[in-house]
């Protein structure tokens, strides 16, 4: 039997009376992308994350003005996906969560709300009430898109209780600390970026103090080095998405690091490409490539642990293009691609 990557999770933007949620195997000699299985009953599951321990997968119901999150017990025998539970998400658009290293919290970030929510998970993954909204103030200076607080993500730096929390409508970067005993958020300090740029997604460097910023509104990564006693970030370096030369619309989605550390990744949404960078020594990037994403709208991708496989979920193009990484961190299309409608997120099982 072939090596695969089972099970892979795959969120979208779909009805409740259709399969929001897909279950992917994918082949890791022929780079080919299979069913397994998938679920309905939740309106949007756009972004997801999977709790390996206890075999439950929480989705984000993205709706607005009022959105939810949904756990699941994951059968591997039967690749069905059970409902156990689900929560308001006390804000609008949920788009981003992440789970507490310790298995004891989930952490949702509500885009319209402009706010953040806690929640204790219980016996069987179950989530309780949420115990705690953190809502953000401020606004910057695109009218249109950072008229107030936007929320886009969270993420725990490894090895410490601090989280990093990016919001593309205050042009900041808050730093949290969890106090997992007395369940609650606790605000440590805001990092400032450019004006206008919109922080979206990061990525934290798997063995090094650096953190990668990707800007949604300004198409650039930023690079920062991460002092993890203090939870502060400091500016390193910043670098285009784009070709030289490129002048059409386009947004910055996802942004990812190797699993050896050696390459980061990110999304460019209407350019429609996937761009690769080279880490050096010093935590600088230097650029290796462009590689169209193989539809429209690549909203988030999947670089797979083996440093193989590039998944690019692309959102308008209604498809999952599979792509093989070569030797010097560069994917490739492997000619293999999984059709859907909306796909927004890609998570390893």
């Amino acid at each position: 039997m072939s090596q695969s990557y089972a099970p892979l999770f795959v969120g979208s933007y779909q009805s409740a009376d259709r399969e929001g949620i897909h279950i992917l195997r994918l082949d890791a000699e022929s780079g080919s992308l299979s069913k397994l299985g998938g679920v309905a009953g939740i309106d949007n599951p756009s972004f997801l994350a999977y709790h390996a321990e206890s075999s439950v997968l929480y989705a984000v119901s993205e709706t607005d003005p009022d959105g939810g999150v949904v756990a699941y017990a994951y059968d591997a025998a039967s690749h069905a996906l059970t409902e156990i539970n689900r929560q308001p998400s006390q804000g609008g658009a949920p788009c981003h969560l992440a789970i507490d290293p310790s298995g004891g919290w989930l952490i949702l970030v509500n885009y319209t709300g402009g706010n953040i929510s806690l929640y204790p998970i219980g016996d069987r993954g179950a989530l309780g009430e949420p115990v705690q909204s953190v809502a953000h103030e401020g606004s910057s200076i695109n009218a249109e898109r950072q008229e107030g607080p936007h929320p886009h993500s969270i993420y725990a730096v490894p090895g410490t209780s601090y989280y990093l929390a990016c919001d593309l409508g205050t042009d900041k970067i808050y730093t949290y600390r969890l106090d997992a005993a007395a369940g609650r958020l606790e605000a440590v300090r805001e990092t400032n970026v450019t004006p206008g740029s919109g922080p979206r997604h990061l990525a934290l460097h798997p063995t090094r103090p650096f953190v990668y910023l990707i800007d949604e509104l300004m198409n650039r990564i930023v690079a920062f080095k991460l002092d993890a006693d203090e939870g502060s970030l400091d500016p390193l370096q910043t670098v285009s998405t784009l070709p030289e030369g490129y002048g059409g619309e386009s947004y910055c989605a996802e942004v990812a690091v190797s699993a050896d550390g050696k390459y980061v990744y990110g999304s460019n949404r209407g350019h429609d490409s996937i761009v690769s960078f080279r880490v050096g020594e010093d935590g600088g990037l230097s650029l290796v490539g462009h590689t169209p994403s193989g539809g429209h709208f690549p909203r988030h991708f999947l670089a797979l642990p083996d440093g193989r496989w590039l998944l690019a979920a692309n959102q308008n193009g209604d498809n999952i293009v599979v792509m093989r990484v070569d030797e010097d961190g560069f994917p490739r299309h492997a000619g293999s691609e999984y059709k859907m409608t909306k796909p927004v997120c890609v998570r390893l099982g």
